[in-house]
């Protein structure tokens, strides 16, 4: 089965460029520097396609992120439709509510690279979301794509990745009566993305019918009714004392493993006292890995031992670092 998709019309792109080349010259220098990328990837492939390979590496993804294991059955059970269909993971849209520190964006950026999709993550706490979404009008001198528009036009694949960060944050942008997410209604229509415009090239129709979307917040109780319904909800929950202490032991255990040299001078297994001492002193695993890499460079520094009297003082030097940059 053919697994290639036109992105856009590369006629139609043609007379666009045929008329703007008698108009004003910034329009034309701006459409003669995203002609190039536009016409190298008008018909492109479907990524994510599903193999045993990736169905492994989603199952290391769930052991890292156990709390997201039913996001992570979702996306077994599309790709396993994706591949009875004759392509890759497809137009997805997924809202993932969770308190902060539950690890939402970097779980996201984390599927990208297991799916091996390019991804972009739009912070939606932005004062121009729309703007940033689907680009600026072109009355402005400055104007310029959106995300949607500069990830398509680069991807290689017909299903990327936009992740668009604490959705939630983006109505407090909201100003002068403009509503920051109003491109999303047409976006995230099949049958209105397969033929849409971003405003910085309103005469270039482009497919973004196949984008796999993935947004986060902390409450979506200010996100509209109309805006929720387009989406499949997941509750993030926190992670249980039992499986931060085994994500500390694996990550403690991948640290090693990407520094070979580093391993032939530590334990090669994080005690279980520092473990009870640094499970117990974390609200989220955010940050784990660095405090984990502070305390292992510590004990090379002195050359003793990992030991749990470390802990609070790794902890405190890292609150009196990020008080430095207030």
């Amino acid at each position: 089965m053919d697994n290639r998709v036109e992105f856009l019309n590369i006629r139609q792109l043609a007379g666009i460029m045929k008329r703007v080349g008698s108009n004003d010259r910034d329009d034309k220098d701006r459409y003669k520097r995203w002609f190039a990328p536009l016409i190298a990837h008008a018909v492109k492939d479907f990524g994510a396609g599903r193999t045993e390979v990736l169905a492994s590496s989603l199952d290391d993804l769930a052991l890292d992120h156990p709390n997201f294991s039913e996001i992570i059955g979702w996306i077994e059970a599309e790709l396993a439709f994706g591949g009875a269909a004759g392509h890759g993971l497809d137009f997805q849209r997924i809202l993932l509510v969770g308190p902060a520190g539950s690890g939402k964006t970097t779980f996201c950026l984390e599927l990208a690279k297991v799916l091996g999709l390019p991804a972009e993550v739009v912070a939606m706490n932005q004062r121009q979301t729309g703007a940033m979404l689907g680009g600026s009008d072109t009355h402005w001198g400055n104007t310029q794509p959106g995300a949607v528009f500069k990830l398509m036009a680069h991807s290689t694949v017909i299903n990327p990745i936009l992740v668009l960060d604490e959705i939630d944050k983006a109505m407090a942008s909201h100003y002068n009566g403009q509503d920051p997410l109003s491109s999303l209604y047409t976006l995230l229509e099949r049958c209105t993305a397969e033929r849409c415009a971003d405003a910085s090239f309103p005469e270039v129709r482009i497919n973004a019918a196949h984008i796999n979307w993935i947004a986060t917040a902390n409450d979506i109780t200010d996100l509209s009714a109309p805006l929720r319904s387009r989406f499949n909800v997941f509750e993030i929950r926190p992670l249980h004392e039992a499986e931060m202490a085994m994500l500390v032991g694996r990550m403690y255990g991948r640290l090693l493993d990407e520094h070979p040299a580093v391993r032939t001078r530590i334990a090669p297994v994080l005690p279980d006292a520092v473990v009870g001492v640094l499970v117990a002193g974390l609200e989220s695993g955010r940050d784990v890995d660095r405090l984990l890499r502070m305390m292992v460079g510590r004990a090379l520094h002195t050359g003793g031992q990992i030991t749990p009297a470390m802990i609070p003082a790794m902890k405190q030097e890292r609150a009196s670092v990020r008080m430095g940059f207030v």
